[in-house]
């Protein structure tokens, strides 16, 4: 292990970590291009407005679907190579829309076809992002490392869609999926490059690859690896209700905004709260220094998602609203960074991947249910009762949460020693 006192306090002096922030940060400027493209693309094959729910509903369903093998694979065979390999799905996937558009052939399922492929690739390269920053980085740089990835995926959502539609005008939907598909050109020579630099470093070693031979890395490892991280368990129940409310904002706050200012213009106002928030977060995050990493996260999660539900229930001024959903997003966006560092710092390298799979599974399956139900459901009860409910829901959660985490483990979570015996279970 390093000598912490001789390592610079910047990521940025990791010649592995620079390579792999500036690829990811040209790849996340595509994400936000792409999510606003494909909602035109979808207008303009299907101008009833049945295709945005479909795409969304394929790339999310087919990312839950894959998202526990996404967990296991790059425990297994490796993190670069997974991750490498999935973006050349992603890539794929792209450019098969992109060309039947520049053709003129474009049809409503080619673009659920490209989202469903889209999504499942995701699913192989998060939980390999997930693991291989701890090694690109030293672990007193790690929470600025992912505060740095972070400021990057803020940057892309929050110029995304203005570059979209300046590319959608300029050349069409070809363009704008053309650029995103450059993206992951990109993407891939940064990754291309790490591997190269080092090729064994990210790799299953020669004893632990027979190993694997006899003993299977699952799913449902970190399953059983959970009980004994309670504050780590506990941030992601809390996260499940919290995301069904970020769902929720997403559904209901057009209408809100809306029914009570009169213009849908307002909204965009929001959003762009929103995602100056996220940025702003994600800059902070990198200088929180605390202690009790889980007991902060569950904190900042308890006031930032039942906030949003609150000032969008009552807020009687649009700025207002926009305020709480930039200080509100500020906060969130301090708690999954930290969330993340918490991760890389207490689960054994080995079981990165699974854990960060396990983390995805359990939140990825409450967007697309908060989508189907916020509007329904604030139909039948009134659109506040069902945002302050909600928000109670989740308030409810982290007491309970914290109760039982804390009392298992007080305030601190402990490394757990990698032991296979116990981690990998009893494999048929």
């Amino acid at each position: 292990m390093t000598d912490a006192h001789a390592v610079s306090a910047s990521p940025l002096s990791s010649p592995l970590y620079r390579v792999y922030l500036a690829g990811q940060a040209v790849s996340r400027l595509g994400d936000g291009v792409v999510s606003v493209t494909f909602a035109f693309a979808a207008l303009a094959v299907a101008p009833d407005g049945r295709g945005i729910p479909m795409v969304l509903l394929a790339l999310w369903l087919s990312r839950f679907v894959f998202i526990a093998h996404g967990g296991s694979l790059p425990d297994r065979i490796g993190r670069l190579p997974v991750m490498f390999g999935a973006d050349v799905v992603r890539l794929a996937a792209q450019i098969f829309p992109a060309l039947t558009f520049a053709l003129g052939h474009a049809q409503l399922w080619h673009l659920v076809a490209s989202a469903a492929v889209y999504g499942a690739a995701t699913a192989f390269f998060m939980p390999g992002a997930v693991g291989l920053l701890p090694d690109l980085v030293d672990s007193t740089q790690l929470q600025k490392a992912n505060s740095w990835l972070d400021v990057a995926g803020n940057t892309g959502r929050l110029a995304g869609p203005a570059l979209a539609s300046l590319l959608v005008v300029v050349g069409g939907v070809p363009l704008a999926l053309f650029f995103d598909a450059a993206t992951f050109v990109i993407s891939l020579i940064s990754l291309a490059w790490l591997w190269r630099l080092s090729p064994r470093r990210h790799e299953p070693k020669a004893g632990a690859a027979k190993g694997a031979r006899r003993e299977r890395v699952r799913f449902l490892d970190a399953v059983r690896l959970m009980p004994r991280l309670p504050l780590i368990l506990g941030a992601i129940l809390v996260w499940v209700p919290t995301q069904i409310g970020l769902a929720s904002v997403s559904v209901l706050g057009p209408i809100t905004v809306q029914d009570r200012f009169g213009s849908i213009e307002q909204w965009g106002v929001i959003v762009t709260f929103l995602a100056a928030g996220g940025l702003l977060g994600a800059l902070v995050s990198g200088h929180v220094r605390v202690e009790w990493r889980g007991l902060l996260i569950v904190t900042l999660l308890v006031v930032s998602m039942p906030v949003q539900l609150i000032a969008l229930a009552y807020g009687q001024d649009i700025m207002v609203i926009a305020v709480a959903m930039f200080l509100t997003n500020l906060a969130s966006g301090v708690a999954g960074v930290v969330f993340d560092t918490l991760v890389q710092l207490t689960v054994p390298k080995s079981m990165l991947s699974r854990v960060g799979s396990f983390e995805t599974t359990m939140t990825t399956a409450m967007v697309p249910l908060g989508f189907a139900i916020a509007l329904p459901l604030a139909n039948l009860v009134g659109r506040t009762a069902y945002l302050v409910g909600l928000a109670g829901v989740i308030v409810a959660t982290a007491g309970a949460v914290l109760v039982w985490a804390i009392a298992r483990s007080g305030l601190r979570d402990p490394y757990v020693e990698d032991s296979a015996g116990d981690l990998a279970g009893h494999n048929a």
